[in-house]
């Protein structure tokens, strides 16, 4: 979303192994664009530590250091730090993101200076968390997710709104596992969700207005065994095909306790935020692989 801040998640493969267990990663947004990234916000997602981090101003990159990595070549790494969205749209022909490792020497390794960006946009709409009964692997749960509507969304502006989940949460296809509250969105008679494997898709009813308000998302999974690199929540609102909205969450892990008390208030009760934490030309290589470019983040899973 222009002119918002939220945190950014990068998912990557090297095409070669780091040289040294010491490995700089430096995030450098699109040039003269006014982003700004922050160290606010971190999340190392698949590097399990926190890494040492240091930003600039606008427009600046942002440095994460982590002491013992030892990236590993045609292995996927992910993680996120927090971004602020100008609030006019980059130009198309600069519209990249730049991803470059480095060593402990600060020679760069690897890297990709076109990461692209998508075209933000401004969609009166929020996403104010992501809630969970249970982070336990193996176990059945209910995950919440909130939104706002900052004021009414004329009806046929969405056609639907898709939640990706973490590769191995599987959802529940009951029509009962599903719950939207304290007032619903207006859903499809036909056929009000999908599910496909890691996605659950809301089908909008293309006659009615979402009025302003909260919308609290609840809906049933099992977690799996084994919580992957890339433990991402997308939120997504599209009109067809083309992405409108959408918002990336930090998965949560076996152990977390959810910001939201879900049996409090059927989880209308926020039960306290806690703040997630957090060389040569020649030597770049155009294999590191960059995700899709969220309207309001800075990096996505691409949608398949």
């Amino acid at each position: 979303q222009l002119g918002e801040s939220a945190s950014g998640f990068f998912t990557f493969t090297p095409v070669r192994a780091s040289p040294t267990a010491m490995v700089y990663i430096v995030v450098t947004p699109p040039p003269l664009a006014g982003f700004r990234l922050f160290c606010t916000g971190a999340s190392p997602l698949g590097f399990v530590t926190m890494p040492q981090c240091s930003s600039g101003g606008v427009n600046e990159p942002l440095e994460l250091r982590f002491d013992n990595a030892s990236l590993r070549a045609d292995q996927a790494y992910t993680f996120g730090v927090r971004v602020y969205n100008p609030g006019g749209r980059p130009a198309d022909a600069e519209n990249y993101w730049g991803l470059t490792l480095k060593d402990e020497t600060r020679q760069t390794f690897d890297g990709n200076l076109r990461v692209p960006g998508l075209d933000l946009k401004s969609i009166p709409l929020r996403c104010n968390g992501l809630g969970w009964t249970t982070a336990a692997p193996r176990v059945l749960g209910t995950v919440l997710v909130q939104l706002r509507a900052l004021y009414t969304i004329i009806g046929g502006t969405i056609t639907e709104l898709v939640i990706l989940a973490p590769a191995g949460v599987m959802y529940n296809e009951d029509p009962n596992a599903l719950k939207i509250i304290p007032i619903s969105l207006p859903l499809s008679a036909a056929r009000p969700f999908t599910v496909g494997g890691d996605r659950l898709t809301l089908n909008l009813d293309q006659s009615q207005d979402i009025s302003a308000g909260l919308y609290n998302i609840r809906f049933d999974v099992s977690n799996p065994a084994v919580y992957p690199h890339d433990n991402t929540w997308s939120i997504i609102m599209q009109k067809d095909i083309e992405i409108l909205f959408s918002h990336v969450f930090t998965g949560y892990m076996q152990g977390q306790q959810s910001p939201f008390d879900l049996a409090t208030t059927a989880g209308l009760v926020n039960a306290g935020r806690r703040a997630r934490g957090g060389g040569p030309t020649a030597a770049l290589v155009t294999a590191l692989a960059g995700a899709l470019v969220a309207a309001v983040l800075a990096a996505l899973r691409p949608l398949e």
